[in-house]
């Protein structure tokens, strides 16, 4: 009978072992579909970022030049500059949620464990930082909105609301809501280029 028992413990520990390597070699397939996603993901992201950076840069270079006027940077604001902003706001992290949650951690070799830790908590300080600036952005721009309608390529040329706004002005005011814009818009998007690479 004792045998039986040690036999029937021994067959049971060899199923679970069986059923861990089985999760185990399943985690680790999710694991790298889910950094293969988010490495796509942020190399669209920043290449779509960099060729952003590029114009607000020429726009920056164009109205900082000694030629400059004020029609110059009325023309960027009202028909170029394209003031939305492309962010990746999240991370595919589902697999290692899951493993967290689950108390499963310990199936994965503690070298890996600590891989996955750091680069869970580098993407939650990248979020935290890119939602920061975002806001701040986007509140320079909700407020420079107030006095300075946005480019908008469903409004018919010459509306009247362009018309009024835009005759009267203060020359001052709007050169400083544009420029400080368009500088926080460049710091924001060199700050979330560097920390995609970081994550990547």
């Amino acid at each position: 009978m004792v045998i039986g028992i040690l036999i029937a413990l021994q067959i049971n520990n060899w199923n679970q072992d069986n059923k861990n390597d089985e999760l185990k070699v399943f985690y680790m397939k999710s694991l790298m579909n889910d950094l293969t996603k988010d490495t796509l993901d942020i190399n669209v992201v920043i290449h779509k970022q960099i060729a952003d950076n590029e114009i607000t840069s020429n726009y920056l270079n164009r109205i900082y030049h000694p030629s400059s006027t004020i029609d110059t940077i009325i023309k960027i604001a009202r028909t170029e500059f394209d003031f939305s902003f492309r962010v990746k706001r999240d991370y595919s992290n589902n697999t290692f949620n899951t493993i967290i949650s689950s108390g499963n951690i310990e199936l994965l070799n503690k070298t890996l464990t600590e891989k996955l830790m750091d680069l869970n908590s580098l993407q939650l300080d990248q979020l935290k930082r890119f939602e920061s600036n975002l806001g701040s952005y986007l509140n320079v721009m909700s407020n420079y909105s107030k006095s300075f309608p946005l480019l908008n390529a469903n409004k018919p040329e010459g509306n009247i609301v362009d018309r009024i706004l835009w005759n009267n002005i203060d020359e001052k005011e709007f050169v400083g809501n544009f420029t400080t814009a368009l500088e926080l818009r460049q710091f924001t998007f060199e700050n979330t280029i560097s920390g995609h690479l970081k994550v990547k």
